[in-house]
């Protein structure tokens, strides 16, 4: 089985994305179809960073935060909506 570099398996995969079918890919860098489509599915999930060390787990931890982001200000709209809800209602009394 041989190695490829990271930097190789980054170029096969966005060449799969020009290419019409992996096979195309595969036949113009000499490697297995079921490597191009594994990296290729590795570069959709994770980006530039699919293929450096320690790239997924930065890839995770950058998800995580923007997630923890999208949380807190929802959970700061649900709260300004309830406090709009309850002076609005106050209102209709």
């Amino acid at each position: 089985m041989a190695a490829y570099t990271s930097q190789f398996k980054l170029q096969v995969a966005k060449a799969s994305l020009k290419d019409k079918t992996y096979a195309e890919t595969a036949r113009k860098y000499g490697v297995t179809t079921r490597n191009v489509k594994q990296w290729a599915s590795e570069y959709s999930k994770y980006g530039e960073l699919a293929f450096e060390e320690g790239g997924r787990d930065k890839f995770n931890e950058d998800k995580i935060r923007e997630l923890e982001r999208k949380i807190a200000d929802l959970e700061e709209e649900n709260e300004i909506l309830k406090k709009a809800t309850a002076y609005f209602s106050k209102g209709n009394r």
